[in-house]
């Protein structure tokens, strides 16, 4: 058995984060990632993270990755200041990875340095996500911002299944990343027709990605996300269940044990 896989909350967003954490651990999960927005399960950054901690230890999840709030450049100094407040806070949590998020590219790029330079020496490693509808969403927009930024402490996230959203071979995403930068994350779902279905059932080469990562030596963790149009709590929950059972044989077949 691994213990690589982590659980997102987008698949369960109105779950608050007890129910959630009591949910997910029932199917087998160990491994949580944070939001703090959008999500019923997000965490507020105005309250005490050890007690965030505590809630987890109850559950026994380990809290690993957190998606900080964006830097805007309407308002960048207390933005970018609350990103950092918030790396301070998932660094509390005891996240190694945080999703480093601006409102646009050239956001991102003018933002960077300051950031990097703030958590320097903090031990959080931050990544930057592909997500389709936003200012990272091809290919194209990682090239950009990447050689914007130019700083090898910026890492990236593989978003296998976004990358298929805006049209493109997650393949393809994965030799820019690979090439390009560190992958310090990966998220990943199964897809068909690009919409999502339960894992085992689409069309995505599952097994394929991770022998590609195995291969450059990619040693985190792996995000399972599971959105399936139309679904149900209840249904959701019964496939993240066999999202875990099917994703750890493959992950096991690429050497992750």
């Amino acid at each position: 058995m691994t213990d690589r896989l982590v659980v997102s909350p987008c698949s369960t967003p109105t779950l608050p984060l007890e129910e959630a954490l009591r949910r997910y651990a029932a199917l087998g999960y160990r491994k949580f990632e944070v939001f703090t927005s959008w999500a019923a399960s997000a965490v507020s950054l105005d309250h005490d993270p050890a007690a965030y901690r505590a809630l987890g230890d109850r559950y026994g999840f380990a809290f690993c990755s957190m998606h900080l709030p964006p830097v805007d450049a309407r308002e960048l100094d207390a933005t970018l200041h609350r990103a950092i407040a918030a790396t301070r806070f998932a660094r509390a949590l005891g996240v190694t990875r945080v999703l480093f998020k601006a409102t646009s590219r050239p956001t991102y790029i003018a933002a960077a340095p300051q950031y990097l330079e703030a958590i320097d020496g903090w031990g959080v490693i931050p990544v930057l996500q592909n997500h389709h509808g936003t200012p990272i969403s091809t290919s194209d927009d990682f090239r950009e911002v990447l050689a914007g930024i130019n700083d090898p402490r910026m890492q990236t996230l593989l978003e296998v299944g976004q990358f298929v959203r805006a049209g493109e071979r997650w393949e393809d995403g994965f030799d820019l990343l690979s090439a390009r930068s560190t992958i310090g994350l990966v998220h990943f779902r199964d897809m068909k027709a690009g919409k999502e279905v339960p894992f085992g059932e689409g069309e995505l080469d599952l097994r394929g990605l991770f022998a590609r990562l195995k291969a450059i030596g990619y040693d985190g963790e792996f995000v399972v996300e599971m959105e399936v149009e139309g679904a149900g709590i209840e249904q959701t929950l019964h496939w993240l269940g066999a999202a875990r059972v099917f994703s750890e044989r493959l992950l096991e077949e690429a050497g992750y044990v």
